[in-house]
C-alpha cells in the first residue's frame, strides 16, 4: 500500500548512515546483502528504511519476489544520497587524516583493477598528496612469498591453492564462483571438459579440478594464463570453460549448472592482507581499499 504523500518536518534531516542503507540496497538488490555490506543486521537496515520512507512520506523501494527496486521517488532520492555520502566522507576526511608520506607497494590480482583501482588510488591520492604508490599485478602464488618477502606492503589476493586464508586476513568481497562458457557453444559440451584456468596453485583452478573429479566428470586443461582477460578471451573463443566470479558475465556468455552437468563451485574470495609492521601510509591505503568495498577497518587493524 502506498504511502500518503507529505512533506517532511521542516525539523527533520536526512541520517547518512540510513542513506548509506538505502545506496547499499540499490547497489546489491536486497536488505540481506545490504545488511552484510554495512554491517548491520537486516532487521536493522529494514527499520532504516522505513524511517527514511515515513520521514519523507514517500515509497523508496518496490518490493517483489526478485528483490527490490527504486520507485520514481526513490530514484530521485538516490543521487542525493550518493552525494552526501561522498561529500560527509570528503569532510571526515579533511579533518581527520594526518600528514602521510613515503613509499607503499601494493601486489594486486586481475579480480581488483579497472575503475575500483583508479577508483581508490585516486582518492588516497587527494588525502596523501605526498605519498607514493607503487602497485604491481601478479598472481596470489606470486603475491604471498613477496609480501612475506617484505616486498609489497599490502597485497589483495585470492586464498585457496596454495596459500590459505590467514588469521588477520581481510574479506573483502565473495561471490559465487561458476562455470562460464560461450552461448551456445561446442566447449561446454566437449568431453573431456576443456577448461581454461591459471598457473597450478591457483584457488579458482582447484575448485575447479577438484569438483569435477569428485563428479566424475573426464577434464583437461586445454588453456592456461595467469590473467583473468586471458582465461576469458578463451572461453569467448569458445576454446574452453572457465571457472570465474559471476560478476564476470557478458553478453554472448552463460553461467552453466546443474542441468547442464557441472558441479557447483563454491566461492571466489578477494582477501586483503596487510604486512606486519606496516606503516601508517600502507594502513591507509589498505583503508582505502576496503572502504571501495563497503567495508571499514579502524585504525586497529
Amino acid at each position: 500500500m502506498n504511502k500518503i504523500a507529505h512533506f517532511p518536518a521542516p525539523s527533520a534531516s536526512l541520517d547518512v548512515d540510513v542513506l548509506r542503507s538505502f545506496v547499499a540496497i540499490v547497489e546489491n538488490g536486497s536488505i540481506a546483502a545490504a545488511a552484510d555490506r554495512v554491517g548491520r543486521t537486516a532487521g536493522a537496515v529494514s527499520m532504516q528504511v522505513k524511517k527514511l520512507e515515513d520521514m519523507l512520506g514517500r515509497d523508496l523501494f518496490e518490493r517483489t519476489r526478485q528483490g527490490m527496486s527504486l520507485t520514481t521517488q526513490g530514484e530521485r532520492l538516490l543521487d542525493y544520497a550518493r552525494r552526501m555520502i561522498d561529500l560527509n566522507r570528503e569532510a571526515m576526511q579533511a579533518f581527520s587524516e594526518p600528514e602521510l608520506d613515503g613509499t607503499v607497494s601494493v601486489g594486486i590480482v586481475d579480480s581488483f583493477k579497472g575503475e575500483r583501482l583508479a577508483e581508490v588510488l585516486g582518492n588516497f591520492a587527494c588525502c596523501y598528496p605526498k605519498a607514493t604508490v607503487n602497485v604491481a599485478m601478479s598472481n596470489t602464488v606470486n603475491l604471498v612469498p613477496d609480501l612475506d618477502a617484505g616486498k609489497h606492503d599490502v597485497i589483495m589476493m585470492t586464498p585457496g591453492g596454495m596459500h590459505a586464508q590467514r588469521d588477520g586476513d581481510i574479506v573483502v568481497h565473495e561471490e559465487p564462483l561458476v562455470w562460464i562458457a560461450r552461448e551456445n557453444g561446442r566447449a561446454m559440451r566437449a568431453r573431456p571438459v576443456p577448461i581454461s584456468v591459471a598457473e597450478t596453485g591457483c584457488a579458482w583452478r582447484k575448485l575447479a579440478m577438484d569438483s569435477l573429479t569428485g563428479a566424475e566428470i573426464a577434464t583437461r586443461v586445454a588453456y592456461i594464463s595467469d590473467h583473468d582477460s586471458g582465461q576469458l578471451a578463451a572461453v569467448q573463443a569458445d576454446l574452453a570453460v572457465a571457472p570465474m566470479p559471476r560478476s564476470y558475465l557478458q553478453p554472448g556468455l552463460i553461467e552453466l549448472g546443474a542441468r547442464d552437468g557441472y558441479p557447483k563451485l563454491g566461492s571466489a574470495r578477494l582477501v586483503m592482507r596487510i604486512a606486519e609492521g606496516a606503516s601508517g601510509t600502507a594502513r591507509a591505503l589498505a583503508a582505502r581499499i576496503a572502504e571501495s568495498y563497503g567495508k571499514c577497518l579502524d585504525s586497529g587493524f
